[in-house]
């Protein structure tokens, strides 16, 4: 029996054919966890602003801008709105206005090459989106300065001019042709998609013409009221303008469609790969079996027990399977490392999401072969051993 090697090479063959599959479902398993540990991290992440209870409205269309004061009254006129703003840009939106900045350095202001990203915003803008200041205060509509003369940075912007964010209020910045001081820091937020690091940034007012995106903020509790009330308002001062609307959180999901089809399609073809892996783990099994047939039987006539023929018939299989994951696990670290790198903000690949896959496989075989061993196992050896 020492010197037989079952399978000869169309058993090697059905081996290596196994290992390859195996390898291939461990990687597309991890793949599975670890883009949906991702897509949970964004989804659970603390973006520095209010996102469940925004809901943006598009331009109100020539003309509006004379009559935006009276439709933000009327809009707060019902209990069910807690907030109006209009900005150049939203959040979920990309940054694309930059430019350089002159800041104050002892007692005059130095030209830099920092690039610094501006949202027009209104005396409302930081309140609607719950967004918090590091330092300062917020745009006030009684100074006057605050419409022409006046600044807000984030963090990211003050320590990148090498400030101390406690120190930036009352600083002198030129910036946009527009030459003021910095009344407040805002805690950093995510403006844009997590793909993208937070940028430094300067908020200043704007006129209505400028701050063409519209922003309400709604009571959760009585969403279906609000938004009632809100297009009751829109028909009476844009009747010329279809009413729409879109959620913050549903601008922010779109912002992850392509990374949530690809973890849906991951998992598709994980449970394609875990089948054909099955079956052919299951031919490979047969083959074994039958291979060792006479084996088996002389083993059982020895006083071999049905566990140990069982044991014995399972131990290659899971030999198989060990070399699959010490195959895929550096594989599945290495790609999803380079599909994470496309993330500023992202987990790391769990030793859990590796754990399970092999967990899985190991699982998966063992319920495949389990039957085809049992059987081989409980065969009458005088049955084979005549047939021999």
């Amino acid at each position: 029996m020492k010197g037989q090697t079952p399978g000869g090479s169309r058993g090697a063959v059905r081996r290596v054919l196994v290992v390859s599959q195996f390898a291939v479902s461990i990687v597309l398993i991890v793949a599975t966890l670890v883009t949906t540990d991702q897509l949970r991290y964004l989804n659970n992440r603390d973006l520095g602003y209010r996102k469940d209870q925004i809901v943006a409205l598009p331009n109100g269309g020539d003309g509006f801008d004379e009559h935006y004061d009276a439709f933000r009254t009327e809009l707060l006129r019902n209990p069910s709105v807690k907030n109006v703003t209009r900005s150049s840009r939203i959040p979920t939106g990309r940054l694309l206005d930059t430019q350089g900045a002159q800041v104050q350095q002892g007692d005059s202001l130095v030209p830099t090459d920092i690039v610094i990203k501006n949202v027009l915003v209104d005396h409302e803008f930081f309140d609607t989106y719950g967004i918090s200041m590091a330092t300062g205060r917020d745009f006030s509509k009684d100074v006057l300065s605050d419409d022409t003369a006046a600044f807000i940075l984030n963090e990211s912007a003050v320590q990148m001019i090498g400030w101390n964010v406690d120190d930036a209020p009352g600083k002198i910045l030129r910036y946009g042709g527009r030459e003021g001081r910095v009344i407040g820091v805002v805690k950093d937020f995510h403006f844009e998609s997590l793909h993208e690091a937070i940028v430094p940034m300067v908020f200043y007012m704007g006129k209505n013409y400028n701050r063409t995106r519209m922003s309400v903020a709604v009571n959760p509790t009585n969403m279906r009221q609000g938004l009632q009330h809100i297009e009751e308002v829109w028909k009476t001062f844009a009747p010329g303008i279809p009413f729409g609307y879109t959620f913050l959180s549903d601008s922010y999901r779109d912002l992850y469609q392509s990374e949530q089809k690809e973890s849906e399609l991951f998992l598709i073809f994980a449970a394609l790969a875990i089948f054909i892996a099955a079956l052919g783990l299951f031919g490979l099994t047969t083959f074994n079996t039958l291979q060792r047939a006479r084996e088996i039987s002389i083993r059982k006539v020895l006083g071999a027990s049905v566990s140990h023929i069982v044991n014995l018939l399972t131990r290659e299989v899971l030999i198989l399977i060990l070399i699959a994951n010490i195959i895929a696990w550096p594989v599945a670290w290495y790609l999803m490392n380079a599909w994470l790198a496309g993330f500023a903000y992202r987990v790391s690949p769990s030793p859990v999401a590796f754990a399970l896959a092999a967990m899985a496989a190991i699982l998966l075989a063992i319920v495949t072969v389990s039957s085809q061993t049992i059987r081989a196992a409980l065969l009458n050896p005088a049955t084979t051993l005549r047939n021999e």
